[in-house]
């Protein structure tokens, strides 16, 4: 009986790690408030947002957080470890 089910859960344990939720895909940029957004992730998971027409500066790190909200449908998970690279901002840990 033991064997019987062991078989089984592992079975299941391979086919679960199979099944993922699908990566957020920009449709075009992402507009809040009649401002245009360009989001992208990259390969380690982290979300880069710039602004269209006029770059970010350092200070509007909450701005680009929003844009990348709307991007990760309102999941973008911001920590301390969130920075201005450039003229963009950087989500390191991407979306929740």
């Amino acid at each position: 009986m033991m064997h019987t089910a062991y078989p089984l859960t592992l079975g299941a344990l391979a086919l679960s790690a199979c099944v993922s939720t699908p990566a957020p895909v920009a449709r075009g940029p992402i507009v809040l408030d009649g401002v245009s957004y360009a989001v992208a992730k990259r390969p380690t998971g982290a979300i880069e947002v710039a602004r269209i027409g006029r770059p970010f500066e350092n200070w509007e790190g909450a701005e680009a957080r929003r844009a990348a909200d709307r991007f990760c449908v309102s999941r973008a998970k911001s920590s301390i470890r969130d920075r201005f690279q450039g003229d963009t901002w950087l989500i390191v840990e991407g979306c929740a």
